[in-house]
């Protein structure tokens, strides 16, 4: 079962300098850990559960390896919001649905980092793959204690922020994009038509939990 958006994820040239950022914008900023190859993180927790990952390479995948991170090419266009997750009670249950509505998902994949108190986090998480990859979220269910991944004591921000509310999601073809979330998500949009978020464009709209993800292709020029 997916119970929501988990996080987002903001990916950043260096880790020091998106930290200092986004504590000057009034956000607290949690350190979160080293992943055992390639990147760090810190978060910026919510009281609805969410919450923003600051992500940097410590390790730079070397070029032709196998070994190589779906975000880094990102950096090339100067990183940013490259992707988000939904969380899951069963990523293993999400991935046999999305398989017979013809959506590749890899995984089970496990994961985890250390945090910079020595704690072990671990997940285990499904991939959007082949044509899906970076066109839809990823999924994760956690196997540790969520608390430990997401620590509640930060989730107050001088700013006032207290979640996320909703997502919109830039495609450049609607029809497609739905067909991926509804195989994903194990069914239809539940709204469709014109979207009150974004001018010039038209736009479906997924309740996950208490979240919204807006799915939106632009009609005429405009932010889209």
């Amino acid at each position: 079962m997916l119970t929501g958006i988990d996080h987002v994820v903001i990916l950043a040239n260096d880790l020091e300098v998106a930290v200092e950022q986004y504590e000057r914008l009034g956000f607290t900023v949690t350190p979160g850990g080293r992943h055992p190859r390639f990147t760090h993180n810190a978060l910026i927790p919510f009281q609805d559960g969410t919450y923003l990952e600051l992500i940097a390479f410590y390790e730079q995948p070397r070029p032709g390896s196998v070994e190589t991170h779906r975000w880094h090419r990102h950096l090339a266009n100067g990183g940013g919001l490259v992707d988000f997750a939904l969380g899951a009670s069963d990523v293993a249950a999400v991935q046999a649905t999305a398989s017979a509505a013809g959506v590749a998902m890899n995984g089970p994949v496990q994961g985890g980092r250390k945090r910079p108190d020595g704690v072990d986090i671990r997940w285990k998480s499904v991939m959007p793959d082949g044509v899906n990859a970076g066109a839809i979220p990823f999924v994760i269910e956690d196997e540790t204690e969520r608390s430990l991944r997401v620590p509640a004591d930060g989730a107050r921000h001088a700013n006032g922020a207290r979640g996320v509310s909703s997502l919109i999601v830039a495609v450049c073809e609607l029809d497609v994009a739905t067909a991926r979330y509804t195989g994903l998500l194990g069914r239809d949009s539940s709204a469709a038509g014109g979207t009150a978020n974004v001018e010039h464009a038209r736009g479906v709209e997924y309740s996950i939990g208490s979240h919204r993800v807006e799915v939106v292709a632009p009609t005429e020029d405009g932010p889209m």
